[in-house]
């Protein structure tokens, strides 16, 4: 069986201590890829020190949207996507958040600006969005939309059928996470989500089936068995599905 973690966030801390035994762990679950997406520029160097050369585990470089309000952040970020062009799948993860602009972050026209730059930043290096959209999805499509997004991954994507009808309309791939065992939201999007555009992400550290443990690639195969009852799929032919749907969309 083979499988695909298209979203994850291995460089944090939560794994300084087992990192490797983390990834031989999902490994032997099956995982063929997985992609890494540090959102600030100090882990963004942390994770292409790390995973530059690796077999398994490729990087995306993004910027948490609570940092758009920070010039300096994002100039420094999108500096390091330039000068690590040939070394990264994906620009993301970037998107709008406006629970962060409900506690005091960057309002939600600077969410728009700086989202737009990083949009036009993918196209000009023709690489694939790695998309945030909490509290946000439909105004995320909208600018997307607008700014003409071909290549796109919606992480933990959480919009209604409505939402999931216009990404499926426009190509976009939907990730879903390793918590849609657990969770009602996640599950109505997995249902809605037709398998030719589909990815498996954990979302590790945070996201896990169980909400008690540190979430990690390997319960990819929690989910993938899940979601197969869900949509009445045999195990491997989902397996194969999502991940090649993944290594397509970041042309691995």
């Amino acid at each position: 069986m083979r499988l695909f973690d298209a979203h994850c966030h291995l460089e944090e801390e939560a794994f300084d201590e087992d990192r490797e035994e983390v990834i031989s762990r999902a490994i032997k679950s099956g995982i063929i890829g997985i992609v890494t997406s540090p959102i600030y520029p100090e882990d963004a160097e942390k994770a292409l020190s790390l995973f530059r050369d690796h077999q398994v585990v490729k990087v995306s470089i993004g910027l948490d949207v609570a940092e758009y309000g920070e010039d300096d952040e994002v100039e420094k970020t999108i500096q390091l996507i330039l000068d690590n062009v040939d070394d990264i799948v994906a620009v993301g993860e970037v998107g709008l958040d406006y629970r962060v602009a409900s506690r005091g972050g960057p309002d939600k026209d600077r969410q728009k600006e700086v989202f737009r730059r990083f949009i036009r930043l993918a196209k000009e290096l023709d690489k694939p969005l790695v998309i945030h959209s909490l509290w946000a999805q439909r105004p995320v499509l909208r600018v997307l939309d607008e700014e003409g997004a071909s290549r796109v991954v919606l992480h933990a994507f959480g919009g209604k059928p409505d939402d999931i009808k216009f990404a499926v309309e426009r190509g976009w791939v939907i990730s879903i996470p390793t918590n849609v065992v657990r969770s009602e939201n996640i599950r109505r999007v997995a249902e809605c989500t037709p398998v030719e555009v589909m990815v498996l992400e954990s979302d590790s550290p945070v996201l896990a089936p169980n909400p008690r443990e540190r979430n990690e690639p390997a319960n990819i195969r929690v989910s993938l068995t899940y979601i197969s009852k869900l949509k009445g799929y045999c195990p491997e032919d989902l397996a194969s599905i999502t991940t090649d749907n993944a290594k397509e969309v970041y042309e691995l």
